[in-house]
């Protein structure tokens, strides 16, 4: 059972049964964003149902054309399953840097049909081997974004669209061909115009079954985080429309607790909280009201070994493990909005 169930569900309209409960679980390969048992045992208590584990190509190919070591990721597996966790697993991401070191960094060094011939590789190894423990794949890790990412310095160059587009056709047939009954997720931001014609291209070249927008309505912004209904209901429905009528899911969201103001360099620490639970209740009523099939927040854990400052506070949970106000409010929200479909 979720921690306290005092909070009245935020939503207007039913929510749906089998509404995906989510969180980002482990998504970079650092050691402090490494999971434990107890990790699942507090998830699955808080009444998520479900995880999104990046299945790290860096971490299960360390040296290229070696032996792959899984041993990681099994144990998230059982682990997860031995608590009634649902995995959305992240296949291929392509960071490549010690800022981001999520697939390998020799891959820095190919070009791009080696770098395509080397992701099949692992996504093939992959998908084979937990063809019957994930439920739902997705494809890259905001793909049409990854400019914005060179200049972040998680990627280390971006490749010609040719190269992209097969990238993701890769992912996509790797799934198909040993998992086919799993749902295959594209990852896009919403954040720039022109992402619409991207989900659109994307379904005429390679399968997917639902759009996962990584939605920040307030990224940029020290206000409180209200009112953001309008923009995300919006975000969904363009996504419906330009993948053909497509499930959608707000498969990223999240807000920062800096302990000092970016722009003023004021303390805050208690008053970000408060938004980041103020924003967790927001974005819930945005999604389903909006018609998402599901939300996943950004993230669980704060890691101080991240680079850029911000980066190292989004988590529901401190780095000792300890709630924040977002935890306990999501938990209390699934309870009162109906608890998780099992």
């Amino acid at each position: 059972m979720p921690l306290h169930a005092s909070t009245t569900c935020p939503v207007h309209g039913p929510v749906p049964a089998d509404f995906q409960w989510g969180l980002v679980a482990y998504h970079v390969n650092l050691p402090g964003y490494d999971l434990h048992a107890a990790d699942f045992k507090r998830i699955e208590q808080n009444g998520i149902r479900w995880i999104r584990i990046d299945f790290t190509w860096g971490r299960i190919e360390p040296k290229q054309g070696g032996a792959f070591d899984f041993s990681y990721f099994d144990n998230l597996v059982a682990e997860a399953h031995r608590n009634g966790l649902h995995i959305a697993a992240t296949l291929g991401n392509g960071y490549n840097t010690s800022m981001r070191p999520v697939a390998p960094l020799w891959t820095q060094k190919l070009t791009g049909p080696q770098y395509v011939a080397a992701l099949s590789r692992y996504a093939n190894a992959v998908t084979e081997r937990y063809a019957d423990d994930v439920d739902s794949w997705a494809l890259e890790n905001e793909l049409q974004f990854s400019l914005v990412h060179v200049l972040l310095g998680w990627r280390h160059w971006v490749y010609s669209d040719e190269t992209n587009q097969n990238i993701m056709r890769t992912l996509s047939q790797a799934v198909v061909l040993h998992d086919p009954s799993a749902q295959i997720v594209l990852t896009l931001s919403p954040m720039f115009s022109g992402w619409e014609g991207f989900v659109r291209q994307s379904a005429q070249r390679f399968r997917f079954d639902a759009v996962g927008l990584y939605s920040y309505p307030f990224a940029m912004s020290s206000a409180e985080p209200v009112g953001s209904e309008e923009q995300v209901a919006a975000q969904i429905t363009l996504a419906k429309q330009a993948s053909g009528g497509k499930a959608v899911l707000i498969f990223e969201t999240g807000y920062p607790t800096p302990r000092r103001n970016f722009w003023t360099l004021r303390e805050q620490s208690a008053t970000a909280r408060a938004y980041q639970a103020t924003y967790v209740q927001t974005m819930i009523q945005s999604a389903i009201d909006g018609g998402a099939m599901g939300i996943y927040f950004y993230e669980y854990l704060d890691n101080p070994e991240e680079w850029i400052p911000q980066e190292r506070v989004f988590g529901l949970v401190e780095a000792n493990r300890t709630p924040k106000p977002a935890w306990i409010r999501y938990g209390e929200i699934i309870s009162a909005c109906g608890g998780p479909a099992d």
